[in-house]
């Protein structure tokens, strides 16, 4: 895997129209492979390996390095951000991925990445688009993405993204989890009580999705009630994790 250049401290924690369904479904079961290596991220893990997108064609074959490059070069003729499109192949081609589950992957992250983008908005971030479709690859739909992102107009939204993904894929059901993370998005000093939500939420979840959604709604009535302190989340660590892609 290449080193990190200008490593995101805070992202530690993963429109092809007309065939938009069938890539992410397929590339959300591949995605379980290219992230196995992590099924639940760590403190290490995060959204860019390199953010300038450096691409090394040596690390994959010559098929897959050619598709590779069509690929990178319709996402950028959209508009779209390449980088997070090339650190995922990186990551497959550094876990020994295929190259067919490699290219599953990032066709369906170009795909939603493209309605990310249309959802969050030109003026969005590469960070915000990359967080923005990893929501929807987990299965967020695109209102809850809207809703979420204008919770926070004056800021950026990625830690309000990436907290929503993984609250969800930890079993909590997508319209509690919007409602929660917009409401605490909207307080002052947010990013630190959305990262207290994560930990909480994933604290718990390990005893089952239904003492998850308990912890979250707790969670959340303290913190508008100020019983819950934002300025110290249920973990020593304070950055917001990027959830595992499955």
């Amino acid at each position: 895997m290449t080193p990190l250049t200008r490593p995101i401290r805070w992202l530690t924690l993963p429109l092809l129209v007309a065939t938009i369904t069938s890539p992410l479904a397929a590339a959300n079961r591949d995605d379980a492979v290219v992230a196995a290596a992590s099924p639940v991220a760590s403190a290490d893990t995060v959204f860019f390996r390199d953010p300038q997108g450096q691409f090394d064609a040596a690390r994959f074959d010559t098929l897959t390095a050619s598709a590779l490059r069509l690929l990178f070069d319709d996402a950028a003729a959209r508009g779209l951000p390449t980088a997070p499109l090339i650190n995922r192949a990186l990551e497959g081609a550094a876990r020994r991925v295929s190259g067919q589950r490699i290219l599953s992957v990032v066709r369906a992250h170009a795909a939603a990445l493209a309605e990310a983008k249309a959802a969050l908005g030109e003026g969005s971030t590469v960070a915000e688009l990359d967080a923005g479709a990893t929501a929807l690859r987990a299965g967020v739909d695109i209102r809850t993405l809207e809703v979420v992102r204008a919770a926070r107009p004056g800021g950026t939204g990625v830690t309000a993204l990436v907290v929503l993904t993984d609250v969800v894929r930890r079993g909590v059901p997508t319209a509690t989890a919007r409602d929660a993370v917009a409401t605490i998005a909207r307080l002052p000093r947010s990013d630190d009580a959305l990262l207290g939500l994560q930990s909480t939420v994933a604290k718990n979840a390990l005893r089952g999705p239904g003492m998850a959604l308990d912890a979250l709604n707790r969670y959340v009535r303290g913190t508008v009630s100020g019983a819950v302190p934002p300025s110290t989340p249920a973990t020593s660590d304070r950055k917001p994790v990027r959830p595992p892609d499955s």
